[in-house]
């Protein structure tokens, strides 16, 4: 089935989104291939939606896998796999937030600390007052994050709704 323009205009801006936070603009094409389709297609479609090879697409699903983008799904009687796209937008986001959870984002974390440390025990007050500052913004950061990730979407939606609203023109 030939795409419509309106599904060439998704994969085109899901394409320029995924190239901007460095996923790779094919990662972008494909979850719009998918999220427009009616029901859930296999590496073979995708690949044909695309003009790319099979194996452009192999690796693409998987890092839409890791992010909770795209799910595998199985028909009976059909050795194939298919994959569908995640559309709860709350569900993806906190599978983004919670990889702020893994070992590369704390290691960097823990290396701003030893930073601040070893400035100040150089007494390079300079270095020590900008990295304190970037601390700080990381803490804030990951404060929000932590409350993102426990908030109910329903209630992030209303509280973003409210601020808004109070914001004016």
């Amino acid at each position: 089935m030939e795409a419509t323009e309106a599904q060439h205009l998704l994969v085109r801006a899901l394409g320029m989104q995924s190239g901007f936070w460095g996923m790779g603009r094919i990662t972008g094409e494909l979850y719009a291939v998918l999220y427009a389709a009616r029901e859930p297609l296999t590496l073979g479609d995708i690949a044909a939606a695309l003009g790319v090879t099979k194996g452009n697409v192999s690796v693409a699903i998987r890092r839409l896998e890791e992010l909770g983008m795209v799910a595998r799904q199985y028909q009976p009687g059909d050795r194939r796999v298919y994959f569908a796209p995640n559309a709860d937008f709350w569900d993806i986001a906190r599978h983004f937030l919670q990889r702020r959870y893994q070992p590369a984002f704390a290691a960097s974390l823990q290396l701003v600390d030893d930073c601040l440390k070893q400035a100040q025990a150089d007494g390079d007050v300079a270095l020590a007052e900008r990295v304190q500052a970037l601390k700080n913004f990381y803490d804030l950061l990951d404060g929000l994050t932590s409350r993102l990730l426990a908030a109910d979407p329903h209630d992030m939606a209303l509280l973003i709704h409210q601020i808004t609203a109070t914001k004016g023109p």
